[in-house]
């Protein structure tokens, strides 16, 4: 038998897989948004991939990008991918270190030789599942980034 708790939560899942809605108990919006990989993310992968990298692998990315990458802001959303990887700041005063590399998976999907999926489906910035659909990455270009695709979801 459910429980109160369990009603009210498979009712959010409901109204947050939809059109999106208030929460009755903290009223914090909340919608799934469907994203899918475009041009700018994958041109961001093909210069982390090619960028020069310390003996780690890693890349400092705010200092060494090119303006275009580090305003879009687009390099994050290919971890939902699990195309790139960060470090995490060892600074309490500072949010991310800013060092980024290629996953495995990110290298191979930059070289034309992966596929991924096309779309991530996420809620509170996290994945909650990836569309049946793949692409590779000669797929996303020209195609660029759609706002409102985004908030059509």
């Amino acid at each position: 038998m459910l429980d109160t708790l369990d009603i009210a939560r498979k009712a959010w899942r409901v109204t947050i897989a939809g059109d999106g809605g208030h929460c009755p108990c903290c009223t914090r919006w909340g919608k799934v948004y469907a994203r899918n990989i475009n041009e700018t993310m994958c041109r961001s992968l093909v210069w982390l991939t090619k960028a020069r990298a310390n003996e780690h692998g890693w890349v400092d990315v705010p200092e060494t990008a090119p303006r275009w990458l580090v305003r879009s802001n687009q390099l994050p959303t290919l971890r939902w991918w699990n195309l790139v990887e960060r470090i995490p700041s060892k600074n309490p005063d500072a949010k991310h270190s800013g060092l980024w590399r290629p996953t495995d998976l990110g290298r191979s999907f930059a070289m034309c030789n992966a596929a991924v999926p096309k779309t991530a489906y996420t809620y509170k910035g996290e994945v909650e599942y990836m569309s049946d659909d793949t692409v590779v990455i000669t797929d996303c270009f020209g195609k660029k980034f759609s706002y409102i695709e985004v908030m059509n979801g």
